[in-house]
């Protein structure tokens, strides 16, 4: 009789942190994060936008993403499309993790399939998933169907050989190169620039677009100046006084209508800020009128 040959366990999944089925707005976005566990962020429908180490990355529709442990990493919504993110966070040491690092993946027929009856048994053993970005409520398997716990991590780990079996094209990988780093930076401004075109009437401060961007301020300032050579403060000056130019010769509203419609705190506050990009006040702007 010969003995039996334990296999070799590439991939070992020591215990799953979350689960989470969200389904989030068009202007969702949580604070910078980082913990000791990998963290997986699949694209069920919509668009959304990940962050890691400062430099945005648009996902789309069919599209996971990885984060390792202690990476810095958030998710916000682009504004324009709610989005259904399906969200595991585990535990995992196996050397072939690293493949996983700073890498997109377009999920092939397999694989989505693969994950689909991960996420049937993760409800199988945990009843309804969480759908609040901020539950931290432990797991439990207290009333899971039998053997659902244990066909949840054959599932997952299927599912990552799957990806790491997948061919080259359904792969891109995010490492921070000029190129990338560049056009994540210019998509960036954009973002910024659509933003404030439609806040306007909000009174907005750096630190309102570094909580809404989830970036730092300092890079913020300076990713901005880099792509426009301006500010950001100058340049929201600058279309507010060009757009109360336009309610001024509309003639519907007086000043201190416009001030407010504009978030300015203050009629002096709004003079004072026509004045110094224009030369004139509003008052003196309309009767030249």
């Amino acid at each position: 009789m010969s003995k039996p040959i334990r296999p070799t366990h590439e991939i070992n999944i020591t215990g799953f942190n979350s689960i989470y089925y969200l389904e989030l707005g068009k202007n969702f976005y949580h604070t910078p994060e980082k913990h000791d566990f990998w963290e997986m962020a699949y694209v069920d429908s919509g668009k959304t936008i990940a962050v890691m180490n400062d430099v945005s990355y648009p996902l789309v529709q069919g599209q996971v993403v990885f984060h390792r442990p202690g990476e810095l990493h958030s998710h916000y919504s682009n504004h324009k499309d709610p989005s259904d993110l399906f969200i595991v966070c585990f535990s995992c040491s196996s050397r072939a993790m690293s493949f996983f690092e700073q890498k997109i993946f377009m999920l092939e027929k397999n694989s989505r399939k693969i994950l689909s009856l991960f996420f049937d048994e993760a409800e199988n053993a945990l009843g309804r998933l969480k759908n609040r970005y901020r539950d931290n409520s432990a797991l439990s398997f207290n009333n899971s169907k039998f053997g659902a716990p244990q066909l949840m991590e054959c599932y997952f780990v299927e599912f990552l050989f799957s990806l790491i079996r997948s061919e080259d094209k359904s792969i891109k990988s995010i490492n921070r190169t000029n190129t990338i780093a560049k056009v994540a930076e210019n998509a960036l401004v954009d973002e910024i620039n659509d933003y404030l075109a439609e806040n306007l009437h909000k009174q907005i401060t750096l630190q309102n677009l570094c909580s809404h961007f989830n970036l730092s301020k300092s890079y913020i300032c300076r990713i901005y100046k880099e792509y426009t050579s301006s500010s950001i403060i100058k340049h929201l000056s600058s279309i507010k006084i060009k757009a109360a130019k336009q309610l001024l010769r509309q003639d519907d509203m007086n000043i201190s209508q416009i001030a407010d419609k504009l978030g300015y705190s203050s009629i002096h506050n709004f003079t004072r800020s026509f004045k110094n990009e224009t030369g004139v006040s509003p008052s003196e702007y309309k009767k030249r009128l």
